[in-house]
């Protein structure tokens, strides 16, 4: 009995070790179909290879890189799924595995079912004592290596095409006739042309990597970046930023540049590019045009002058002698007429003499107050003005004439006077020949300035006749001339019109400008 009893009490122990070894090794199974899944299923090949370089193991994902399966692949040489023109480099790879205690690095080109090959990277370490799973010589020492291959197919793609792209850039950067280059966030140059590099007289390598401030005189570079900045925070394009420096001769340039944020492929400002053109010869064109458009005004008011010169003297002439003549004649001819006289022929002879002598007389009177209104020098501008608009208004009844004079305008100085009545006169008579209009307005204002010579006199004619188009060149020179003597006056001239909304012209007249001139 116990002796049954001590079998009992032994099948019990028995039987708790049976159901332990059963859970470890459910546990032990469980691990090997994780490990199996995690070494099959892993996104890179792994292989052990031996000292001839033949497969001793390979996962599913080798298996399928080499475009076979396991148990065809496994014990032939992996150098036969290498391009021909590889296979010296896989050799010397893997001498250099078993010579080294690293890992050694190299990449290839396998074989495809297509005629494209696939591009690898094998990572090899040699191992001692290895154990070949398929040799039943176990323990005999076999020296064998790890490999991981990585597919890079994607990658070499990826690469290739930056490459091309970057070449592609630098060829661009090198033979464009303009000023290109590339920030980061940081304001350091990325990439620059071979013209900005010149311009500054440095390298290629000598500029990129740094800002503005170790290439530029502080002061420009402070600009720079300010603006830079607000290129980056704003996130818009910024042209025709203007810029003055000096080149690696000496030379003074001035820049037009447009600037832009760049974007990476989530939309992310990561970069400021510029482009801009050298426009020296331009600003120097600009400054011989001005030169000569300044030159231009200064002959245009000694014109107007010289001009207003001519006039007076003419009608001083007019009126003293060619006046005086036909008086005299007018005289004679009344004298004679008071004669007694029985020939009806020669009363009528001068009868008719003296009527002409009248008529001649009205005639040059027209002339005078055309060359140089006598009320002008007599009683100043308001009354000169009055007698133009009445007898503007008599000759053209059926046009309503509305005339404002606004301010003191007494005491203006001559020039500002002359001028303000040419314009008057000059754009009544443009509307009475040209406008069409029913309504006409004309109103002259003194502006108060600081002083008495600091102020302004602004003067606005409206109509509403034809109009014209403004895009148009002129065909006339009324507007040119009113222009033309309000900025030779140094006044500011401006025109608004539309085809059958009228036509309205300002003038403003600096009075201090004329005293200026005058002193010069």
């Amino acid at each position: 009995m116990k002796l049954l009893h001590e079998l009992q009490v032994r099948q019990l122990e028995l039987e708790a070790q049976n159901r332990k070894l059963r859970e470890v090794q459910r546990i032990l199974e469980e691990t090997r179909d994780r490990y199996a899944n995690l070494y099959d299923g892993a996104p890179v090949g792994y292989l052990t290879l031996d000292e001839a370089g033949c497969i001793q193991e390979i996962n599913l994902t080798g298996a399928t890189m080499l475009c076979g399966t396991r148990e065809n692949i496994v014990g032939t040489p992996l150098v036969t799924h290498v391009i021909e023109g590889d296979i010296h480099a896989f050799l010397h790879h893997l001498q250099q595995t078993f010579n080294s205690s690293g890992n050694v690095v190299t990449e290839l080109r396998m074989m495809t079912r297509t005629d494209e090959p696939n591009c690898v990277r094998l990572e090899s370490a040699a191992m001692l004592n290895c154990v070949r799973l398929e040799s039943a010589a176990i323990g005999n020492g076999i020296r064998a290596c790890r490999t991981v291959m990585t597919n890079i197919t994607e990658q070499k793609r990826i690469t290739l095409a930056l490459q091309q792209k970057r070449t592609e850039q630098d060829a661009l950067l090198n033979a464009i006739p303009a000023i290109v280059f590339y920030k980061d966030l940081d304001l350091r140059y990325m990439a620059v042309s071979q013209m900005f590099a010149d311009l500054l007289g440095r390298s290629l390598g000598n500029v990129l990597g740094k800002t503005d401030f170790e290439l530029l005189p502080r002061e420009l570079a402070e600009d720079f970046q300010r603006i830079n900045r607000e290129v980056l925070e704003l996130g818009k394009t910024k042209a025709g930023v203007e810029s003055r420096l000096t080149d690696a001769n000496g030379n003074i340039v001035y820049l037009s540049t447009v600037l832009a944020p760049f974007n990476n492929t989530e939309g992310n400002i990561t970069g400021l590019l510029g482009v801009g053109i050298d426009i020296t010869p331009l600003k120097k064109a600009a400054d011989v045009n001005l030169e000569l458009l300044l030159q231009n005004r200064a002959l245009t008011q000694n014109l107007y002058s010289i001009q207003e010169t001519e006039r007076c003297h003419l009608a001083r002439e007019l009126h003293d002698e060619l006046g005086q003549w036909l008086t005299a004649i007018h005289a004679e001819a009344q004298a004679i007429l008071c004669l007694p006289v029985e020939e009806p022929t020669v009363r009528a002879s001068v009868q008719a003499i003296s009527e002409s002598a009248t008529e001649m007389h009205e005639v040059i009177r027209g002339m005078l107050r055309h060359l140089r209104p006598a009320l002008l020098d007599e009683l100043g501008l308001a009354d000169s003005l009055r007698e133009l608009t009445n007898k503007w208004c008599l000759h053209n009844p059926n046009i309503i004439f509305e005339f404002a004079l606004e301010g003191n305008l007494n005491g203006l100085r001559e020039n500002i006077n002359v001028t303000v009545y040419r314009i008057i006169q000059e754009a009544l008579t443009n509307i009475c020949n040209h406008a069409l209009a029913k309504h006409v307005s004309v109103c002259l204002s003194r502006e108060p300035g600081e002083t008495p010579d600091d102020g302004a006199v602004f003067l606005r004619i409206t109509d509403d006749g034809k109009g014209f188009d403004p895009n148009q060149a002129f065909n006339g020179f009324g507007l040119l001339g009113i222009r033309e003597r309000a900025i030779a006056a140094g006044g500011v001239f401006s025109s608004f019109s539309a085809p059958g909304r009228g036509v309205r012209i300002d003038v403003r007249l600096p009075l201090k400008h004329q005293l200026e001139r005058r002193k010069r």
